[in-house]
């Protein structure tokens, strides 16, 4: 059997295997969570804890999960893109408006700059939510309380360039070369105990190379890391 074929053979068990743990995690997580928000006045503050923990976990189970789901398509060569012409500086927005909730937690402000006009732009919107909450969640999850995450978005030619930069620890540069693989994870732990699948970069860079467009990263330990993104404004 050829590599190729044991490999398509691999993420199609990782696929299935993903596939029958998400309703069941996905039960206990909405168990916890209808339990915590109506029946909190029943509890005792052990047994609420112990609720927290279950519902933390199952959060962090089903995102890994489908993280699990989308590395095994994407390795299979079966990335599904629906592309539409969407208004990308709006899109934006609606996002950093999402992700802004769990920066004011820790003191971090988001400040998005846009240097020039942005015309419309071919993208899928579904997987496109999943490029821009990873890039800003991992954003807020590795830098410092009180410091602000810069979004700088431009036009260059026939790209809208997008850069994500923050204050936070940076990456060493001998695990530069491994930042976007799957499975791997930089040293560098988030600040305040946020948890990683270890999988949201490899799949981001999936998704924006399927969109015709490259991602890099730029970091210096110690003052923080710029990951930017080019996207077509017309898809090929």
């Amino acid at each position: 059997m050829n590599c190729k074929k044991l490999n398509n053979q691999e993420n199609e068990f990782l696929g299935m295997a993903a596939h029958d743990l998400r309703n069941p995690i996905t039960i206990i997580q909405n168990s916890s969570s209808v339990i915590l928000k109506y029946l909190n006045e029943n509890l005792t503050d052990k047994q609420r804890e112990f609720l927290r923990r279950i519902n933390d976990s199952s959060k962090f189970m089903v995102n890994l999960i489908n993280d699990l789901l989308d590395i095994s398509k994407i390795e299979s060569g079966r990335l599904e893109l629906e592309i539409t012409k969407n208004d990308y500086v709006d899109f934006l927005k609606n996002n950093i408006d999402l992700n802004k909730y769990f920066a004011n937690e820790k003191g971090i402000s988001i400040n998005l700059i846009l240097e020039n006009t942005i015309p419309l732009v071919d993208f899928d919107k579904n997987k496109f939510e999943q490029v821009l909450n990873n890039l800003i969640s991992n954003a807020i999850k590795y830098s410092y309380p009180d410091t602000t995450i810069h979004i700088e978005v431009a036009r260059q030619g026939n790209f809208v360039v997008t850069k994500v930069i923050d204050q936070g620890q940076g990456i060493p540069e001998d695990e530069m070369p491994y930042i976007f693989k799957a499975f791997q994870r930089a040293s560098v732990k988030p600040t305040a105990g946020e948890k990683s699948t270890g999988l949201g970069l490899a799949i981001t860079k999936r998704i924006i190379e399927g969109h015709q467009g490259e991602i890099g990263v730029e970091s210096q330990v110690g003052k923080g890391s710029t990951f930017y993104f080019k996207l077509p404004i017309h898809h090929q």
